[in-house]
């Protein structure tokens, strides 16, 4: 009888330890600071959990020193003066912007700029480059629209961005978004389900299997299998396979998902239109919507850690706590 008393003891106290664990893991806030612009801001990276960068319309760059607690905006809107649609940043010092077919490079911690590479194209207007994506700092993938040729934009660089090359492809797409787990394995996502896949650092290109036909906003992957992509009208496609299959995952809301951002195999984020944000902690089994302090569109979501920042239109900057 002591013992079995013992028993339920050592199980009550377990049950106890673990619901706290969850209860824990589950208590993220997401809170909006002031970003000081109205501008539409479409990415944002942080380099350590203290420097970060987001950029948007209008040549919009924002820069943060402390966290994302406060940001102060460069002044490059006589620089750029077109939309900047995504930012890396491999260093302190060291990092790349994106716009209308132009890839943009500082090494002075965006101090200054300099345009790296530009797409050039006789009588039509270059393509816009959507999203961008280093390895490492010399290591680096950027993703567009079409060219004049009717292909997807694809440009690789292996040495910072010295030189670009434009890398042959099976799409004739807009391509939206671009992942890799290493310097071999990489995944990129556009318009019409189109998914790409490379396993010897983009040599190579094949198309996977899709089970969508719409618009692939984001894709993420928390390691060589597991991965997700989001897309219009609440879309959730996961792998568990490296993208040999894609499935469809529920999701309670309908409304266009733009990026995605995973933790871990199970701990994930989708954000979207109306401040939508979800979050799942068992892989994309069952995603739930989570608390927002905003309705405006949310178009870009980054993970650090166990640190997340969020950003969106007219200036909305979301960070975890």
């Amino acid at each position: 009888m002591i013992k079995t008393q013992h028993l339920i003891f050592i199980i009550f106290i377990a049950s106890i330890t673990l619901l706290g664990c969850s209860q824990d893991a589950s208590q993220i806030e997401w809170k909006q600071v002031d970003s000081g612009t109205d501008a539409h801001l479409y990415g944002i990276h942080f380099v350590d959990a203290k420097l970060g960068w987001a950029v948007g319309t209008d040549g919009t760059v924002l820069s943060s020193k402390d966290g994302g607690r406060t940001w102060n905006e460069l002044d490059t809107k006589s620089i750029f003066k077109a939309k900047l649609t995504q930012v890396s940043f491999a260093t302190p010092k060291n990092g790349w912007l994106v716009s209308i077919g132009k890839v943009h490079y500082t090494s002075s911690g965006g101090d200054s700029w300099n345009v790296q590479h530009q797409i050039r194209t006789v009588g039509t207007k270059p393509p816009g480059i959507l999203d961008l994506h280093f390895i490492d700092k010399a290591e680096g993938w950027a993703v567009g629209g079409v060219d004049a040729k009717g292909i997807s934009t694809i440009l690789y660089t292996r040495n910072g961005g010295g030189k670009w090359e434009k890398i042959r492809n099976p799409s004739d797409k807009h391509l939206w978004s671009v992942y890799f787990v290493d310097s071999e394995h990489g995944w990129v996502v556009g318009e019409e389900g189109v998914i790409l896949h490379t396993q010897d650092s983009g040599k190579r290109w094949v198309r996977q299997n899709s089970p969508a036909e719409q618009p692939l906003f984001a894709v993420h992957f928390a390691d060589l299998m597991h991965g997700w992509i989001v897309g219009t009208n609440g879309l959730i496609l996961h792998t568990a396979d490296g993208g040999q299959t894609w499935e469809r995952q529920e999701n309670p809301m309908k409304l266009s998902l733009r990026d995605v951002a995973f933790q871990n195999e199970k701990e994930g984020w989708a954000v979207g239109e109306e401040g939508s944000i979800l979050r799942t902690t068992d892989g994309g089994t069952t995603w739930n919507q989570y608390a927002s302090p905003t309705t405006h569109n949310l178009q870009d979501i980054f993970f650090l850690k166990n640190s997340g920042w969020i950003v969106g239109g007219k200036g909305t900057i979301l960070r975890s706590y």
